[in-house]
């Protein structure tokens, strides 16, 4: 399983945003790294359920904000983040059913890192460009 890598694309010139992006893609690897090493049913375990746990505070994070602005387009970035925390908890019941199959890492590669890289690009870099153009900053801790 090849890493993947943060590039300038990914950007939503969001400081706070671009962090918690990075560290997804980090979690990611992360996870990659455990199945292709074969590192045993405990560490993909741990792993996958940390990248779950933190979706969960990103997904927060982001939708407070969108809240908090009056973002216009708030419900359906909400619902395509429901979508990607239900293809992760997919992704976990296969893991639980089948273990650290190829089929599993192929379904990483496609559903996750495919999603995640194409919402980055359209939904959030969109939400960026709001808060931009609105003038409204993040704090970088939140």
């Amino acid at each position: 399983m090849e890493e993947i890598y943060w590039t300038s694309d990914l950007s939503v010139g969001i400081g706070l945003i671009d962090t918690q992006h990075k560290m997804l893609i980090q979690r990611l690897n992360d996870l990659k790294s455990a199945m292709a090493k074969q590192q045993g049913p405990a560490s993909v375990s741990s792993t996958l359920s940390f990248l779950v746990d933190y979706t969960d505070f990103h997904f927060a994070t982001e939708e407070k904000h969108m809240a908090d602005n009056d973002y216009q387009d708030f419900e359906a970035h909400q619902k395509q983040h429901a979508e990607f925390k239900r293809i992760l908890s997919d992704i976990e019941e296969e893991f639980e059913e089948e273990g650290a199959t190829q089929a599993l890492a192929d379904s990483i590669d496609s559903l996750l890192v495919g999603w995640l890289f194409k919402h980055i690009k359209s939904v959030d870099v969109a939400f960026g460009n709001f808060l931009k153009d609105n003038r409204i900053a993040l704090a970088e801790k939140d």
